[in-house]
């Protein structure tokens, strides 16, 4: 045991200096840059971060001159990379994932929009029904399934989607890169657009309570009641990873 310790030491200390000297090489490489010494660190730390997230070099390289040039305009304000960035450690993190801008976000598809108005009904009406039917066990003794079957709420809930989704596009304000909040068209036209969509929707919600209950089974209340719940989980974890604002929910933003 006592042979064991010496060792170790010394290799603890081998691997100091390396780290010193991979500091100071890395360093050495944010000299000519004139940061300040704690801007120098900010750097070096920067990157050891982005090698530890598995960010390529090429990409790196673009990052950490960018980084460069946000700190040398910070210091002719006394503004230190803390202040401007925070740490190393969330600064890489949101290089690798930025943060789409106002008007990125606001340039959404169809297709994000139609998805998450497909889930937000889907946990609308399973819920609903499931509740319903649960709370009052008599309304499932109806004969025809009608809009409580799961085929019309499936349907129901893609054809909401995809409508409210392409209404949704249409009418929303979009931030320009000024940063201002612009309408596509007039008011007359979005009002027809809206009640357009609706009036739609509701015809294809009164076509679908006639399907026969062999192709639209009404399921159990507690299968609705689970489908809403994970639906409504599953929007949520949606509208946070591709940042999808303005539908049914409201117009909010979430990090990704």
């Amino acid at each position: 045991m006592s042979e064991e310790q010496p060792r170790n030491a010394q290799a603890g200390q081998r691997q100091k200096q390396l780290e010193k000297e991979r500091r100071q090489e890395t360093g050495n490489a944010f000299n000519k840059y004139n940061l300040t010494r704690k801007n120098e660190d900010f750097m070096y730390q920067l990157n050891k971060q982005l090698d530890r997230l598995g960010v390529p070099s090429d990409k790196k390289e673009g990052m950490l001159q960018e980084t460069i040039n946000k700190l040398l305009a910070g210091q002719k304000k006394n503004q230190t990379a803390r202040t401007l960035l925070g740490t190393p450690t969330e600064y890489a993190k949101e290089l690798k994932n930025p943060k789409p801008t106002p008007a990125q976000v606001s340039k959404q598809s169809i297709k994000l929009l139609a998805i998450d108005n497909m889930l937000i009904f889907l946990s609308i009406f399973t819920f609903m029904f499931g509740l319903m039917f649960w709370l009052s066990p008599a309304a499932m003794q109806t004969k025809n399934a009608g809009s409580s079957g799961i085929t019309a709420i499936l349907i129901v809930a893609i054809t909401g989607g995809l409508i409210f989704g392409y209404v949704a596009t249409q009418v929303q304000p979009q931030v320009n890169e000024q940063g201002k909040r612009v309408s596509k068209k007039p008011l007359w036209q979005r009002i027809v657009l809206i009640i357009a969509g609706l009036a739609a929707w509701l015809i294809i919600y009164m076509l679908v309570s006639m399907l026969p209950n062999a192709i639209n089974p009404r399921l159990n209340p507690w299968v609705y009641i689970i489908i809403g719940v994970v639906t409504f989980v599953g929007d949520m974890y949606f509208r946070s990873k591709f940042h999808v604002t303005g539908s049914l929910y409201g117009n909010r933003t979430a990090r990704k």
